[in-house]
């Protein structure tokens, strides 16, 4: 996504007066007020979560994005569930699972957007400087620990819906029925719940990534994160 490439006076007084080694930020807080600096930080967010969709919520995002960074592999089942099924031929179903889940995660880029940024709109900031201030993805990690619930909530609906138009309930229900011949021991996977965790995971890096680079480079500044600088 083009941004706007704004960098504002303020910003180049900022940057040269930092040469002067003001490490009390008395200038810096002289020059913006705390609802600059939370209007900075909500930009950053939406500007990180705008970023993050368009690289992951795309074909191939999260299937082969970074050399696959983001996949979503379920790697808590394989040393379980999946070895069982590769070791009786069956392991094309848990490679199509694994496509089928980060295909449905690549299709939820309206919905990620809505959670997200309705997230951000209703994010309590208490303590501006500490976030204004703060090392890169401070901003990120304050608003996961602060909306991570909120939106795993709201990603769960839309996600429930697309378990069925990407087959993935039914070819998860036959994965279990074959496991379930050679091991009938009771498993108890939430697959849905593994999927939104992921995508979640998956948007929140992306966003942590875009965040750095909002502090540390010009041109992803856009006009109201343009005084967030390192």
């Amino acid at each position: 996504m083009k941004k706007l490439k704004i960098l504002s006076a303020f910003v180049l007084a900022l940057v040269l007066f930092s040469a002067c080694e003001d490490n009390t930020d008395t200038y810096v807080n002289q020059l913006y007020t705390n609802s600059q600096k939370i209007q900075a930080i909500t930009t950053c967010l939406n500007s990180s979560v705008d970023s993050a969709v368009a690289h992951l919520c795309t074909y191939n995002g999260f299937y082969n994005y970074k050399d696959a960074a983001y996949r979503i592999d379920f790697a808590n089942l394989q040393s379980s569930i999946f070895d069982t099924l590769a070791n009786h031929n069956y392991g094309f179903m848990t490679d199509s699972l694994i496509l089928r889940a980060n295909r449905l995660a690549e299709s939820c880029a309206a919905n990620v957007s809505s959670a997200y940024k309705d997230a951000v709109s209703d994010l309590d900031i208490e303590n501006p400087d500490k976030l204004f201030y703060g090392e890169s993805g401070t901003i990120t990690d304050y608003f996961k620990f602060m909306k991570y619930d909120y939106i795993k909530n709201a990603l769960q609906s839309p996600v429930s819906i697309r378990m069925e138009l990407f087959n993935v309930s039914t070819l998860w229900n036959d994965i279990l029925n074959i496991y379930r011949q050679y091991n009938p021991a009771p498993v108890t996977v939430d697959i849905q719940n593994q999927i939104v965790t992921g995508l979640m995971d998956g948007i929140f890096e992306e966003m942590r990534l875009e965040e750095e680079l909002i502090r540390t480079d010009s041109t992803h500044r856009v006009e109201g994160d343009s005084i967030l600088v390192r």
